[in-house]
């Protein structure tokens, strides 16, 4: 979730813009109950109290079939939302709230279903692009090279750091025995140092290449 003063244009009448699918999921599910308890009349705010405990329930860990099949008679929340909003304002994907529950009930939890983690891989290939004019190919190359020491790394001698068996930055630090094991505040950390790049070039590529092959 991104700062939402980043999102906010104060130009253009207050306006939340350039919101990603998951910055949009946070707001509907965790903000609007919040952010809209003071500002809005009391019909208007519980009809959206309703629809963000909607995707609450649905996006839980664990799903309740009782609690699931209540939200799927409940769904006629929508006709008081129709009451609110103009018409302009339902498209199909509004009318696709109505069957988020039944599908929750089929398909089960939504963690194992929902887009964000394609998003996510989508967003590390698309950094490894350098060249804007043949973005399909760099990518089809970098998800390779990636593969490729990937597989290359479970031939390395158990003293070669690498980044399949390399501990975490924190986890490198030293463990402090005194310390009470239930204060979670107490854990050593450090910040995380600068990323750089180097191209291994000459003598140092062709052994990398050799070793591969």
């Amino acid at each position: 979730m991104v700062t939402l003063l980043t999102l906010l244009d104060m130009l253009t009448f207050l306006r939340l813009h350039d919101m990603k699918s998951h910055d949009c999921h946070v707001l509907m599910q965790k903000l609007i109950p919040v952010a809209f308890c003071e500002l809005l009349p009391e019909f208007v705010w519980s009809a959206l109290m309703e629809v963000s405990l909607l995707f609450q329930v649905l996006c839980s860990t664990t799903l309740d079939v009782k609690k699931v099949q209540e939200l799927e008679e409940n769904i006629v929340i929508m006709c008081n939302l129709e009451k609110i909003f103009p018409p302009a304002f339902f498209d199909s994907m509004d009318h696709l709230i109505v069957h988020l529950s039944y599908e929750a009930r089929v398909g089960g939890p939504v963690q194992y279903r929902w887009m964000y983690p394609f998003e996510r891989f989508l967003r590390d290939l698309k950094k490894k692009v350098k060249n804007k004019a043949h973005v399909e190919a760099l990518i089809c190359e970098a998800y390779n090279v990636q593969e490729i020491g990937w597989f290359t790394s479970h031939y390395f001698e158990s003293h070669v750091i690498c980044k399949r068996h390399r501990s975490g930055r924190n986890d490198e630090l030293t463990q402090n025995n005194d310390r009470v094991a239930r204060d979670i505040l107490n854990h050593p950390s450090r910040t995380s140092d600068v990323s750089t790049k180097r191209y291994a070039l000459g003598q140092e590529r062709n052994v990398m290449e050799m070793y591969v092959l």
